[in-house]
């Protein structure tokens, strides 16, 4: 009887284990599902708009300013004013990439795209072909709350983390492979 019971036990738990493991998997297959039917509520479901906003603006701020410490740049007299003007495009940038449209495309290929490609996904324009093959993802674990999931033999990637003990939101994209 007691055989049993452990028995019971021990494969209930390597279930349970194999379903959180598999959780991320799960939300990717039912993300992928909603970007067939093109429904950006239903992706909009698993997005952390906020966290991801940051995500994308700090990364892009980064960007920037590592163009501003280029010594070509330090005696120019317009940089503060390139600076400026700059700071509202990532702003303007970062408010159409994160949008139910923008993060849709994003998925759809594989990497963040354009302004102007986001804003023809809007519009039902520029999106995927059917016949386009689809990229293999990876997903590695970064921890039992946070993974990264990438095209195969590429940077940059998509970051997850836990919603609950089952669900994921994408909460930062990786732009390591944008120049």
């Amino acid at each position: 009887m007691n055989r049993k019971i452990v028995g019971g036990v021990i494969a209930a738990s390597l279930c349970a284990a194999a379903l959180l493991y598999a959780s991320p998997y799960l939300t990717l297959h039912q993300i992928r599902g909603a970007i067939e039917r093109k429904d950006a509520d239903a992706v909009s479901e698993y997005v952390d708009f906020p966290a991801l906003r940051e995500s994308v603006k700090a990364q892009m701020l980064v960007r920037m300013q590592s163009e501003m410490d280029k010594p070509e740049m330090k005696g120019n007299p317009f940089a503060g004013f390139g600076q400026v003007l700059a700071m509202g495009l990532v702003n303007q940038f970062t408010e159409t990439l994160v949008s139910p449209a923008g993060v849709m495309l994003m998925l759809e290929n594989g990497k963040p795209g354009k302004p102007s490609d986001v804003a023809a996904a809007g519009i039902g324009v520029g999106a995927s072909e059917p016949g386009k093959p689809r990229k293999d993802f990876a997903v590695d674990y970064q921890g039992w709350s946070k993974v990264l999931v990438h095209p195969k033999g590429e940077q940059g990637g998509f970051i997850f983390k836990r919603d609950g003990l089952l669900s994921w939101k994408l909460v930062g994209v990786r732009m390591d492979d944008l120049k």
